[in-house]
């Protein structure tokens, strides 16, 4: 044995026909896609075997680990180095395996996540006095999940912090409840799990003098699918009514059929009752003046290296070849040789942890060369193939996250990466060998966070309404907008863009008349963080009018300081269209019955 046998290649006699020798036990350790490492099973471990792969992954010479006592612990990122030594510590003490994920400092600065998998294993004596380990570098599903993870908040932070009810309800009679935003319970009272749990909630808080009129419009809307807006009450949990402005509109599916209504309600009472109010005044001015009228309306994992203690443990494995194949065979994960070109005298190699992975024994597993293609996932099983082909071409890594069909019928995900081991006489690429780590956990994880992400972005993209961010400005001018939803472009006929880049846009957009107003009242919310809550003409680029209902308010960061203003704004046209027709009709009416009274004084002076 050489005085370094780690850094040693296996020569191109190898034995592969009469049993895996030495080399390539110590090939299957020192050339996969991973680091396999060997400690003393105790609480303060030490390192006795360090793959050489180290120096690649970890930027630091693999003697390190053995010589300088606080190589490791020095470069656990320090707000993981407690998680990883109770890790260490439990899995010691139990004898189970650890598994845990950590952040690691490389010298030339740079930080990579890593996955660090050890079992205890027996020595020769059956001693349970080693941790056998294998890390893999896992930065890029750290990133991924990471990304996930902050558009998952973000679009749930749109929805749930929007100042109004958001909902999605079945298109039954009873308008069944299938989601609906945390505002509720500061709107009615009612908590989310009571408004899921009783379908028919909606129907019950319907104020008697408006559910049959919005009942039958309901059940209208229903049949022919026309877009739902509405205003009527709802009796909160204290019996008070409360007012709401309530626009939908239903979502299809591919095919056309009717899948559910996506909407949302605006609490308007104050509004109402300001209407009333007018509406009285208006009232009886013209009971005195004209005595008629009508009314309006969101490990410390310190490892002590001593050289003396891992020759104790070289002597103790006894040969290369022990202390290779219990690498190869113990690592929680299998390895593999992948003869380019098969041939049945061919001892093909893959370690006993495939029966743990995928139910068969390594027999079952070898029956046939081309036994693992046939229980890839029939969905992955071009893409692997093609990947798989690739690499025997051109002798370059394969790395692949795919599907298998496990033995007792389930599906199990993988990481299967593989580099090249030898070549041929001609330099073609000969012997690949790998490792297969078992990822189905975190795919599982991947697709819950997938489905979440999705369901919060269709809620917040296709409810009837425009949602809004603005950053707090010192200009009351001037709309700092970090996010406008797609259907802005519908309703202002300009791209969402205009509003992000150009602060000033959205105020040129506001109509004369109303311009004063609103800035006023966007200064005063800036100013005392109350709610931002108007009614306003935008004129489109078209010259065309349109009436919003504009509400937001301020969502505030840990310390208590503004963050951002969060809204919601409605295009009220057609209602406004319909009040101005109502007012004019009205004012016809005045008209005609002030001539009809004149016409009468003249015929009594007549007689």
């Amino acid at each position: 044995m050489s005085a370094d046998p780690r850094h040693e290649r296996p020569n191109d006699e190898a034995p592969w026909g009469s049993g895996l020798s030495e080399a390539l036990y110590r090939s299957l350790v020192e050339q996969i896609p991973a680091v396999v490492y060997v400690d003393t099973n105790e609480r303060s471990a030490r390192s006795l075997y360090v793959a050489p792969q180290a120096r690649e992954l970890f930027g630091v010479d693999p003697r390190r680990f053995m010589t300088e006592e606080t190589t490791w612990i020095d470069a656990v990122h320090p707000d993981d180095r407690e998680i990883v030594h109770a890790a260490w510590r439990h899995a010691v003490e139990t004898g189970t395996r650890c598994d845990i994920e950590y952040r690691w400092n490389r010298p030339d600065g740079g930080t990579i996540w890593v996955r660090d998998i050890s079992v205890a294993v027996d020595d020769e004596r059956g001693d349970a006095s080693l941790r056998q380990g294998v890390m893999f570098d896992v930065t890029a599903a750290k990133r991924t999940e990471e990304e996930l993870r902050a558009s998952e908040a973000r679009h749930r932070l749109l929805v749930e912090q929007i100042p109004a009810i958001v909902y999605q309800v079945a298109p039954d009679d009873d308008r069944r409840t299938l989601w609906v935003s945390p505002s509720v319970e500061d709107a009615l009272g009612y908590s989310r799990q009571e408004w899921l749990e009783q379908p028919d909630i909606w129907v019950e808080l319907l104020h008697p003098d408006d559910r049959e009129p919005i009942l039958a419009a309901h059940d209208d809307h229903n049949a022919t699918g026309a877009p739902w807006s509405r205003e009527y009450r709802l009796i909160a949990s204290d019996g008070t009514p409360v007012w709401f402005r309530d626009v939908g509109r239903l979502l299809r599916d591919e095919e056309g059929a009717p899948m559910s209504w996506l909407g949302v309600q605006l609490e308007i009472t104050e509004q109402k009752r300001v209407e009333t109010e007018l509406r009285m005044s208006r009232d009886d001015l013209e009971r005195r003046v004209h005595e008629r009228t009508s009314a309006l309306e969101e490990a410390n994992a310190l490892m002590s290296v001593e050289i003396a203690e891992r020759r104790r443990v070289e002597r103790e494995l006894r040969s290369a070849d022990q202390r290779f194949r219990l690498l190869a065979e113990q690592i929680p994960a299998v390895t593999y040789v992948w003869a380019v070109t098969p041939d049945p005298d061919d001892a093909y190699y893959t370690s006993p942890r495939i029966e743990e992975l995928l139910g068969y024994t390594v027999d079952e597993w070898h029956q046939r060369f081309d036994f693992w293609m046939s229980r890839i996932h029939p969905d992955d099983r071009t893409r692997v193939i093609a990947a798989t082909l690739r690499s025997e071409a051109t002798g370059q890594p394969f790395s692949q996250e795919y599907r298998f069909l496990h033995k007792g019928g389930h599906i199990v995900w993988v990481l299967d990466q593989a580099t090249l081991f030898q070549r041929d006489a001609e330099g073609r690429p000969a012997l690949l060998q790998g490792v297969m780590v078992d990822i189905t956990p975190r795919k599982e994880a991947e697709r819950l966070r997938d489905h979440a992400q999705t369901a919060y972005c269709t809620l917040i993209e296709q409810i009837p309404a425009v949602t809004y961010v603005e950053i707090p400005g010192e200009d009351p001018t001037e709309s700092h907008l970090a996010y406008v939803s797609p259907q802005a472009e519908r309703i202002f006929g300009v791209p969402t863009e205009v509003f992000t880049s150009d602060p000033s846009h959205f105020s040129r957009m506001i109509h004369p008349d109303d311009r004063p107003r609103v800035i006023s009242a966007n200064a005063r919310s800036n100013q005392t963080g109350e709610p931002f809550d108007e009614e306003y003409r935008v004129v489109r680029h078209d010259g065309d009018v349109v009436w919003l209902h504009s509400r937001a308010t301020l969502v505030r960061g840990a310390d208590g300081g503004p963050s951002f203003w969060h809204g919601v704004a409605l295009d009220v046209t057609a209602q406004r269209d319909v009040e101005a027709s109502l007012r004019e009709l009205e004012e016809r009416y005045r008209t005609l019955s002030g001539r009809v009274a004149g016409v009468s004084g003249e015929d009594a002076a007549g007689r």
